[in-house]
């Protein structure tokens, strides 16, 4: 018999008798609210496991129940459904068992579920092709199909002959889609309307940001874009769909029950043979870097229906500006952020290391490029930003070109934004430790710091110096400094090509 997957048709020709009274095949209405359990990355959305992320699903499903006991199959759930957290309202009676089916139909389950059913065995000569028809009797599998002849025992897909198995009825508990059902004890039949709320695993979303620098130098363009990704197989149509952004506490143990797959192997006495996987789907060119856990499609949505910021208690809410369909495999872009002019300032930044060995020689070296946004409604934003990437594009070569990228996090408003997009060229900052003393547990250093402006305009240079050890102190300085998250600051502003010193003595203990 043939060892091909291919070669192996499983035909189910009929489903067997439904278990339930009351069957809904799929929900009328669904609702969507996706979380993110950490910050994730876009180009790491592909790469997420089914058992990560969260999402809410709300679904509206109609169902015609006859009074009495009755089981009522909610067929077409999420197959990351996590099923302790399942709510049922709007049946009048009392829910008494809750069940979850999420053994699928395939070739193994189909076998395994059919030992010591009688199924017809069809082959087909590879000469003539001529096709016979035998039944036969499944003795094992599907770890090792044995099929029995009229007390003949034979191996399927060791003989080499192409053979199909026609299955005439799907076994009781085999299903095609996940079902999640429930006995209830009604008062009365009816036709009634049941939201069904769970949590499911397999959602995730991220946010990117696109920064366009103006000719002018000192204002930008933001966009900031949603990424939603559903890793599930299961989709929802139109649905409103939000998404919480705020770091939320989650308990690991929310996960789906763990199915285990079934193969079919054959036992040739001798040797082990799986049957082929079908050969995977091309990915498509935007998403190879998906390819381990493909995505199946990507949408965009237009850039001017944004999606609408709201509060949630102590998180922030972006609810997309109409119902969308969150389909199965599939990442989907929408815009929450378009914010033209925003000023902002490009400030250079050097920050000492204060534990480098000092070095009387130190050449110069290029501080970061800081482009400094203030997160505030007068300067142009005023927004909570979910932590993310931004890309600045400034313009140069008669087009807009890359100068960096920044990952930033969870900015509220009200507080500034710094982009560290790279390192300046044409900027030198050359410090010097001209002596370092030490009487007990107290040092004094003296620092040194040329700065040389290469560039064709003026420039506003930050030297951060560490506080360190304790009682630290700036004993004496050349210029100002300010005070600024635990270092001492010294703002330079030079004109192009112009040079500049700065000296200073700290004492701190150890």
């Amino acid at each position: 018999m043939t060892r091909s997957l291919g070669a192996l048709a499983l035909w189910a020709l009929a489903a067997g008798p439904a278990a339930a009274q009351a069957v809904s095949d799929a929900p009328t209405a669904a609702s969507v609210t996706i979380y993110r359990d950490r910050n994730i990355a876009t180009g790491d959305l592909g790469a997420l496991d089914p058992t990560q992320g969260l999402a809410l699903i709300t679904e509206t499903r109609m169902v015609e129940v006859p009074a009495g006991a009755s089981r009522i199959a909610f067929r077409g759930v999420a197959d990351t459904m996590v099923p302790e957290t399942v709510a049922v309202e709007g049946l009048p009676g009392t829910v008494v068992e809750r069940n979850e089916d999420f053994d699928l139909l395939s070739p193994g389950s189909l076998v395994a579920r059919s030992v010591g059913r009688t199924v017809r065995v069809v082959q087909t000569d590879r000469g003539g092709g001529k096709a016979s028809e035998r039944q036969a009797v499944i003795r094992s599998g599907p770890q090792g199909v044995l099929l029995d002849f009229g007390g003949r025992l034979e191996a399927l897909g060791c003989d080499g002959v192409p053979t199909r198995l026609v299955f005439e009825s799907v076994p009781a508990g085999l299903g095609d889609k996940p079902t999640f059902s429930v006995l209830a004890n009604l008062p009365k039949a009816g036709r009634y309307s049941v939201k069904l709320s769970y949590l499911a695993t397999g959602f995730s979303w991220s946010a990117d940001y696109v920064a366009r620098i103006r000719p002018d130098g000192r204002t930008l363009d933001l966009a900031g874009w949603l990424t939603l990704s559903n890793k599930s197989s299961a989709g929802f149509a139109q649905a409103p769909t939000q998404v919480v952004a705020g770091e939320l506490q989650r308990d690991p143990a929310t996960v789906p029950p763990q199915v285990e797959t079934q193969e079919i192997t054959p036992a040739c006495w001798g040797q082990e043979v799986r049957f082929a996987a079908a050969p995977p789907l091309p990915v498509a060119p935007m998403l190879q870097g998906m390819a381990r856990n493909r995505i199946e499609e990507v949408t965009v949505t237009a850039a001017k229906r944004q999606a609408v910021l709201s509060n949630l208690g102590d998180y922030k809410l972006y609810t997309l500006p109409e119902p969308t369909t969150v389909a199965a495999r599939q990442t989907k872009q929408v815009a929450f952020l378009d914010q033209p002019a925003v000023p902002f300032e490009r400030v250079y930044v050097y920050r000492l290391d204060p534990y480098a060995a000092p070095d009387p020689e130190q050449a110069g070296q290029a501080p970061d490029v800081v482009l400094r946004l203030q997160n505030k409604a007068q300067f142009g934003l005023g927004k909570p930003l979910p932590s993310g990437t931004v890309s600045v594009m400034e313009p140069g070569g008669g087009g807009l070109v890359l100068a960096g990228q920044q990952a930033v996090r969870d900015t509220p408003a009200g507080l500034p934004l710094e982009l560290v997009i790279g390192r300046a060229m044409d900027i030198a900052v050359a410090p010097r430790v001209t002596s370092d003393l030490r009487a007990a547990d107290l040092h004094t250093r003296s620092v040194a710091v040329a700065v040389a402006n290469g560039k064709p305009g003026p420039i506003v240079l930050e030297f951060h110096q560490p506080r360190i050890g304790r009682s630290f102190t700036i004993a004496s300085a050349s210029e100002t400094s300010t005070s600024k998250a635990g270092d001492e600051v010294w703002t330079l502003r030079l004109r192009p090509g112009e040079r500049a010193q700065l000296s200073y003595v700290i004492s701190y203990r150890d």
